[in-house]
């Protein structure tokens, strides 16, 4: 049975949805039906009015039977919905009952992990394309890691043993992000976030690798960079969505897998120590506010609200990039790095989001990586591949690699 859209935006009248619905606007081919979707008519028939959407569909994820009507109209689910441990599992669910593929901005490691133990089996059997982490939380990092492992494959026929992500950033900071935070602590998943192999199937939970996968914790300098790193906020989601692509690729076919004793790391560049040390006590400030209930009702009364977020001109006046050192099994380093302009949150997140989501809309399953067999909770890299960073150099991105 034909759906009746290639991609229904779910969450549409949100602070990110609305963005994501501009940019389906602009950059959506002509042939390609979208709708937009959330729980009032009023705000999406006014949004519908400046986008012009194909279709407007009211659905809550309180109220199954919405949700479940939602998704077999579509061949994609686009969502912004969250916290996503929230509202997200009736939507996935649904999508894996109709075999229908679906593509989020989660950045809920524990809430993903409890996807896998329960829809995993169901949607490779169906060869139903589940892929959280489509933004900000975690492209750069897993699809910057299949590129370095690519190029040392590539050029030098080996195995990659190390790869080392580092960021910088400017941007605003929405309330969306920090609901989805205050989530976790409150419900005491934010506990689990300490694994470092949370994503990993459960019979690839290797004590090895969790021996050199620890994340780091203290102020270190990086002779490759020549920089002072420290601690990155979001490493604890992007370390293990990397390790979950190392995985399923072992689990597909060992030679696809980046290496026996592949590594994965991450950090944040400063300027100087002093900027690394003040940084990396800022975070720990936060966990601990976080960990606290007076600490969360503080950060509540001065934190946005879900809905709100930065101006334009701060987002537009943002910018990211990571840099990834990559080590083959032979010794020899690489330098990749990928950017672009635009906060990190909003409109990198909104770019990457919107363009995994008509990736898969638009190709052929044959074309995905793993063709038309691949399904299950899966990674951008895995599900999407360099294919994805093709795309986003088409709407600004910037990536470049070689000899270190």
């Amino acid at each position: 049975m034909k759906a009746d859209y290639d991609i229904v935006l779910y969450g549409a009248t949100g602070f990110t949805g609305q963005q994501c619905a501009r940019h389906f606007a602009e950059h959506a081919p002509a042939d390609l039906r979208w709708a937009i979707a959330g729980r009032s008519q009023g705000k999406l028939d006014a949004l519908a009015a400046e986008v012009s959407p194909h279709g407007v569909i009211v659905a809550d994820s309180t109220d199954p039977e919405s949700v479940d009507a939602m998704v077999r109209q579509a061949r994609v689910i686009c969502t912004t919905a969250g916290p996503f441990a929230r509202y997200g599992t009736p939507v996935v669910e649904a999508c894996v009952a109709h075999g229908v593929d679906y593509v989020d901005i989660t950045g809920e490691t524990p809430w993903v992990a409890d996807l896998i133990d329960q829809f995993h089996d169901a949607a490779a059997l169906g060869g139903t394309r589940i892929v959280p982490f489509c933004g900000f939380d975690s492209v750069p990092s897993d699809i910057g890691t299949l590129f370095v492992v690519e190029h040392l494959r590539a050029s030098r026929g080996v195995d990659t043993q190390l790869v080392s992500g580092t960021f910088v950033g400017k941007g605003g900071f929405n309330g969306g992000t920090l609901d989805s935070a205050l989530g976790m602590a409150e419900s005491g998943d934010a506990r689990r976030l300490g694994n470092t192999q949370l994503l990993n199937p459960r019979d690839q939970r290797d004590p090895a690798e969790r021996k050199r996968s620890r994340d780091l914790r203290t102020v270190i300098y990086d002779d490759d960079r020549e920089v002072w790193l420290t601690p990155f906020l979001m490493a604890q989601v992007n370390t293990r969505v990397v390790r979950r692509s190392n995985a399923l690729l072992e689990q597909y076919d060992d030679a696809q897998s980046y290496g026996p004793e592949f590594t994965y790391q991450e950090a944040m560049e400063t300027k100087n120590k002093w900027q690394a040390y003040a940084v990396g006590a800022g975070l720990a400030a936060a966990e601990k506010l976080l960990s606290k209930s007076w600490g969360r009702r503080l950060l509540k009364r001065v934190g946005p609200d879900p809905g709100e977020g930065p101006s334009a001109e701060v987002m537009d006046g943002g910018f990211t990039r990571i840099r990834l050192v990559g080590t083959g099994a032979d010794g020899h380093k690489v330098l990749a790095k990928i950017q672009s302009k635009g906060d990190p949150g909003n409109r990198v997140t909104v770019k990457i989001l919107c363009e995994s989501a008509l990736m898969l809309a638009t190709t052929k399953r044959a074309d995905l990586p793993g063709g038309k067999t691949r399904g299950g909770i899966l990674t951008p890299a895995t599900a999407l591949g360099l294919g994805l960073l093709d795309r986003l150099k088409a709407v600004g991105f910037e990536a470049s690699i070689g000899d270190l």
